[in-house]
């Protein structure tokens, strides 16, 4: 079935892949960043070429057909054909000169990992380039979206090298001046009386203050919502309410206040590779540097056990972090 496609263009082949996987128009224009409108057009048009339907439309998202499901097979070995390929175009170039692509994500990479890659260029033996994706949702680094990812969800797909770097810690924090007008919660029943600042990607769920609570009242205490790192820390320490940061984020330094309230997250941090790019010594140095960047020995705030603001504070006089996040703010 294969021969089908030879007349398809590879974007196509990857879109019916992608609503095959979410069994949804919506969900499969999310994740590949086109319009809805457009992913139907692709789909219709590979259906017109084929001669048959390869969905059922049904108002609750979309079901292959059984020529849909054979169809979907034969993309999966495009799919794997031009892995390989791209794969094998990526390793040829071994020299310590090449490009390394990282993915992270955008509060991880900005705040914690820039000043680490900067050291890392000051010091490395190898030239090459860095190229920084601070990504808001989960590259495919099977596809070669990226070299490597540095993640919050555990990556699934089984050809990936991956290991766990650490672990993220997100607690409560408010500005001094928000806690001066407004007060600080003492136990989460105290919660709704307050505003909320929330951030949300497809890596970070929301808080679940409708869970906790329920939906109404949920709507109500978010005030700002946003899925970017340093918008959510600027607000925050700008005073427009009470939000989730890492553990750390003192250390940043914004005028933010730890509040404790028997709330506390906790994900995971991975690191994902394709198994071809171990081939390459740049690659691997690289790698090794990362997961020293997380180090829980070195860094025990990435730790599997929770770490208070006041305890990072104190490690924070360490003389090789003392100047760490230096230039970024005014302490």
């Amino acid at each position: 079935m294969e021969h089908l496609f030879k007349n398809v263009e590879w974007n196509s082949v990857r879109t019916l892949l992608v609503v095959a996987r979410t069994s949804s128009f919506r969900k499969a224009a999310e994740e590949s960043g086109q319009a809805i409108n457009t992913v139907r057009r692709i789909i219709t048009r590979l259906e017109d070429l084929l001669g048959y339907k390869l969905f059922y439309r049904k108002a609750e998202g979309v079901r292959l057909t059984p020529e849909g499901r054979r169809v979907v097979m034969a993309a999966g070995d495009v799919e794997r054909s031009m892995t390989d390929m791209l794969k094998v175009a990526q390793t040829a170039q071994q020299d310590a000169n090449g490009p390394v692509r990282l993915a992270v994500t955008e509060g991880l990479g900005t705040f914690w990992l820039t000043p680490k890659i900067t050291d890392y260029l000051d010091e490395s033996q190898w030239k090459n380039r860095i190229e920084l994706q601070c990504a808001m949702r989960s590259v495919d680094v099977m596809r070669l979206e990226a070299d490597i990812s540095i993640q919050l969800v555990k990556p699934h797909k089984p050809d990936l090298v991956t290991k766990r770097l650490g672990y993220l810690h997100l607690v409560p924090f408010a500005s001094p001046g928000y806690i001066a007008r407004y007060g600080a919660p003492k136990t989460l029943s105290d919660l709704p009386n307050h505003r909320v600042v929330e951030q949300e990607t497809d890596q970070l769920n929301d808080y679940g203050l409708d869970k906790i609570f329920n939906a109404e009242l949920a709507n109500r205490m978010v005030r700002l919502k946003t899925n970017f790192s340093s918008a959510h820390y600027w607000a925050v320490s700008k005073g427009a309410g009470i939000g989730m940061m890492p553990n750390y984020a003192r250390a940043i330094g914004g005028d933010v206040e730890y509040i404790d309230f028997g709330i506390h997250f906790r994900t995971e941090i991975w690191l994902a590779t394709h198994p071809e790019l171990l081939r390459s010594a740049r690659h691997r140095q690289f790698i090794d540097f990362l997961t020293e960047a997380f180090s829980p020995a070195q860094y025990p705030w990435f730790g599997e056990q929770l770490m208070t603001p006041a305890q990072i504070d104190e490690e924070f006089s360490r003389e090789d972090l003392r100047n760490y996040f230096e230039g970024f703010t005014a302490a």
